[in-house]
């Protein structure tokens, strides 16, 4: 759950007026160098969307904290083609999906207030959720994360163990703080199959802002950071693209603003693109009703 839900939500209504959507195939409102973003409306019972993976010709996503336990694919004609609940997960807050060619991992990781030093991981297998025809219930492996630099007493404002995205970069799962105190990030590296584990923090990187999405791309080994800034009125989306070998290049990053500012939650790369398409999703907002977009990366970007 982000900070421009409630009051803040009335502080960028002011500045920023609501977008409407347009199918895929139109151009964008307002060429940009780098970030403009087309898009169409999705379901609103997605409105609070909050994870993205694309797998099976479906886009998977979850509604975040409050919302039901429920996995919804959803095809291309923007209509939901599953329904899935997770038997024995509740939502405290989900927040991102990460995947790999087995298993979908959905990142119970919201956590405003630092009240949780521990949060979930429920990994399902796809074969699971293939196999339900339309609506139903599959089984999950749960998995609990605790964070072993979290203070005894726990910070409740300007921390930095707040979350919002997970991926899967080669044999582990990368986890992403959003950090409500420096607008930097946090990497946690998480075993992808270990049930219970506590862990560090590895690196700190300045991405000048707060950060709700992460997708790696293997063939390419790029990673995608998705955020905003944290100015509520002035504020801009953007993305940053990274190289990757064994951690992750920062000093070739490349940080991209997007048109339109939207309350973008979500991003994947495109398996079916030219390996330079993104898929995002923005939750229902004053900027923008609930959406998916793609976002075309410029070739030449040196990444």
């Amino acid at each position: 759950m982000s900070i421009l839900k409630g009051a803040k939500r009335a502080f960028l209504s002011l500045s920023i007026m609501m977008a409407g959507c347009a199918p895929f195939d139109e151009e964008p409102q307002a060429p940009l160098i780098e970030g403009d973003i087309t898009r169409a409306s999705w379901p609103t019972v997605v409105q609070e969307t909050s994870g993205l993976a694309l797998y099976a010709g479906l886009n998977w996503t979850v509604n975040d904290s409050g919302g039901d336990a429920v996995v919804y694919g959803i095809n291309d004609q923007h209509a939901i083609a599953k329904q899935i609940t997770i038997s024995g997960a509740k939502n405290v807050d989900w927040e991102s999906l990460a995947q790999d060619d087995e298993y979908l991992y959905i990142a119970d990781c919201g956590n405003n207030r630092a009240r949780r030093a521990v949060v979930q991981i429920y990994k399902v297998a796809w074969t699971s959720l293939l196999a339900v025809d339309h609506e139903g219930s599959v089984e999950a492996l749960r998995m609990n994360i605790r964070y072993a630099d979290f203070p005894a007493l726990g910070p409740r404002k300007n921390h930095r163990f707040d979350c919002e995205a997970l991926t899967v970069v080669d044999d582990a799962l990368w986890l992403f703080t959003k950090n409500w105190n420096n607008e930097k990030t946090n990497l946690y590296r998480l075993d992808k199959s270990a049930a219970d584990q506590t862990v560090s923090s590895e690196q700190v990187y300045e991405v000048d802002g707060l950060i709700t999405g992460a997708d790696f791309d293997p063939l390419s080994r790029r990673l995608v950071l998705l955020g905003y800034d944290k100015n509520l009125i002035f504020g801009q989306s953007f993305i940053w693209l990274i190289p990757v070998e064994q951690q992750l290049l920062w000093d070739r990053a490349r940080r991209i603003k997007l048109y339109p500012y939207a309350q973008w939650e979500a991003i994947a790369w495109n398996p079916l693109g030219d390996g330079n398409e993104l898929i995002l999703t923005s939750e229902k907002s004053p900027l923008l009703d609930v959406s998916i977009g793609r976002l075309k990366i410029q070739p030449d970007l040196g990444l």
